[in-house]
């Protein structure tokens, strides 16, 4: 009975994991999941109920886990190491695995952008707007992708639209620079991460 307590402390813990750690694409595995079968994973006040339940799990599990290896010397440091371990790589394996998934894929179905290692940075007056991208797209299908970005309104400039070349079976960072007409009595400068882009594959 103590050794399934034990193992099933380490299971709970790593379904809570499952569910409330964050994918590459930066939400919850759990919601993902419900999403793709047309659920909601979140409350009308935002609170992520599947992200909730994976905690409640976590706690369940390390609890038992720790109950039970308690003589192992550093257990709960072991323990609480084990989790960073695995939220640090889950995404990397989740990026990864799309390569498996949709290898035969093609046009918008094997575009990917990713936005948590993309960044920007942008200034402008009255005579033009610049904005220099590091933009990271994924590629998982079969062909070369014609991909078109465009950034939008950013603090009154409207940054036009870009193309990039993603090569097949391909996750790529290119340096884009956007434009964008002046803009009157308007002086700007600025960086942040994780932009927004309107994304469409045109081949």
């Amino acid at each position: 009975m103590k050794f399934h307590n034990g193992s099933a402390g380490i299971g709970l813990m790593v379904f809570g994991l499952l569910l409330s750690v964050n994918t590459h694409m930066q939400i919850p595995a759990g919601e993902a999941v419900v999403q793709a079968f047309g659920g909601d994973a979140r409350t009308s006040s935002g609170l992520h109920v599947i992200a909730l339940i994976g905690l409640l799990f976590i706690m369940a599990g390390f609890v038992m886990a720790w109950l039970y290896y308690r003589k192992i010397a550093w257990i709960r440091f072991k323990l609480f190491l084990f989790m960073m371990g695995f939220a640090a790589l889950f995404p990397l394996v989740t990026e990864q695995s799309m390569f498996l998934l949709k290898w035969n894929a093609s046009g918008a179905e094997a575009i990917e952008y990713i936005a948590r290692e993309s960044s920007c940075s942008y200034d402008g007056d009255e005579e033009e707007g610049n904005m220099d991208c590091t933009v990271k797209v994924n590629n998982y299908g079969t062909n070369t992708e014609l991909v078109s970005l465009s950034p939008g309104m950013i603090d009154e400039f409207e940054y036009k639209a870009e193309t990039l070349k993603a090569p097949p079976h391909s996750q790529q960072t290119y340096e884009i620079t956007f434009k964008a007409q002046g803009h009157d009595d308007v002086s700007m400068s600025g960086s942040f991460d994780e932009p927004e882009f309107q994304i469409e594959v045109l081949n």
